[in-house]
């Protein structure tokens, strides 16, 4: 009999672009607590990253992410940066409920000469899809700097092919506050601990910036999903690329009304992963981009309007994508690169019971030396099992699949 680490180790070398039919025919069924594995599409499709995946109401699976289409492509953008170019696209995937094989890969939006990115897929109270997304004005002189985020949202989507689109919403962020929250965390790093002359240069640029009326409106990039609050209010997390610091979109009564929340009063914290405590407060988990090497946390007792000064939590970040969700048991769970350092080859989920006090268990979901695995997005179906996607390598997303019990069992 093969033992678990051969059989482990055979599946993943058998997992690349084999089917889940195919897998399923060649290994047998897999058994519930074991992990399963698979690309959504082989890599014939340019530069693709940044996945967000949805169970949608019939119970099927619906997977969003951008790409830039042919990687042979010339232009005025040639030399630029892949995910920067005219040609990037949201495309999107489905797993029909029962299904075991992913539908061909379809366009979700493309905004003509102009790069799409970071997909965030939501699935509000009334079951219509909302996919919220970045469009790059200013490439390739300005990139994130120059996005303008987009909220799209479809009542027909549940099928094959690209959604019927309801309803388009253009999201410009004015969180109150902006003004003195920027010049305080300036001033703070201009004569706090540790400062240096380029510290206190990064602090002025950053009041020259805050003169810009374009860059304080611009430069909010979604990555994670929304959150719909206990009012069906559809909180999206946003993160200003001009100045490092995180704020929240709240789109009311289905986007008719829109407000924004303070800015979450630390430097250094993007792309926030919201979620919901037993209490009914809010914490929002943080990519790093202050040079600690650890995720970030801030806390809203006032369902998302303002958000304490971060902490660092002792999950270690290199600066990667990261994404957090309450599981049915209560517990909370983060996926995440596990390194310090600024490598993304290994994959982790870590869980804790007690909302993040501590965490009791950690598992490795991937880990190959020299490879890239990150931006992860993280659901839990109705059947209670754990679904992951996550860029491979920059050419395709691969989809993973796991029960709370393979977590904790390692």
């Amino acid at each position: 009999m093969m033992s678990t680490g051969g059989w482990r180790a055979s599946r993943r070398a058998m997992a690349g672009w084999l089917p889940v039919a195919a897998l399923t025919a060649l290994l047998g069924a897999a058994p519930p607590d074991q992990l399963t594995s698979e690309l959504i599409f082989p890599g014939e499709r340019g530069h693709v990253h940044a996945s967000s995946i949805v169970e949608t109401p019939s119970g099927g699976l619906l997977v969003a992410w951008y790409e830039n289409g042919d990687p042979s492509n010339t232009g005025p953008f040639e030399g630029q940066d892949l995910d920067k170019r005219d040609d990037v696209r949201i495309s999107g995937a489905r797993r029909a409920a029962g299904a075991t094989a992913w539908s061909t890969p379809y366009t979700l939006v493309d905004t003509a000469t102009l790069p799409d990115n970071n997909p965030a897929l939501g699935i509000d109270r009334q079951g219509r899809l909302w996919l919220v997304h970045a469009v790059l004005l200013g490439v390739p002189e300005k990139a994130w700097g120059s996005a303008l985020t987009h909220a799209l949202v479809s009542t027909d989507y549940d099928r094959d092919g690209t959604p019927r689109w309801d309803a388009a919403h253009v999201i410009a962020p004015r969180p109150p506050g902006m003004l003195s929250a920027v010049a305080r965390v300036a001033e703070e790093a201009r004569v706090g601990p540790g400062r240096t002359t380029e510290v206190a240069a990064r602090a002025n640029r950053l009041l020259e910036a805050m003169q810009d009326p374009y860059a304080r409106r611009l430069g909010w990039m979604p990555r994670n999903h929304p959150l719909v609050l206990d009012d069906g209010t559809v909180l999206i997390p946003l993160a200003n690329e001009n100045f490092n610091m995180a704020a929240m979109a709240l789109a009311h009564d289905g986007g008719a009304r829109w407000t924004y929340s303070s800015l979450v009063p630390t430097r250094g914290l993007i792309q926030p992963s919201v979620v919901r405590l037993r209490d009914g407060s809010l914490t929002a988990f943080f990519r790093d981009a202050r040079g600690t090497g650890r995720i970030g946390r801030s806390t809203s007792t006032d369902q998302g309007r303002t958000w304490t000064a971060a902490v660092s939590t002792e999950l270690p970040n290199p600066s990667g994508g990261i994404e957090a969700v309450i599981l049915r048991s209560g517990a909370l769970a983060v996926v995440f690169n596990d390194h310090t350092g600024s490598e993304r080859d290994r994959l982790s989920i870590a869980v804790s019971s007690d909302e993040g006090s501590t965490w009791s268990a950690r598992r490795v979901i991937i880990h190959r030396p020299g490879e890239r695995f990150d931006y992860p997005s993280i659901i839990q179906a109705r059947d209670g099992r754990i679904h992951v996607t996550f860029s491979d390598n920059l050419t395709s997303v691969r989809h993973v699949s796991f029960t709370e019990a393979w977590i904790a069992a390692e």
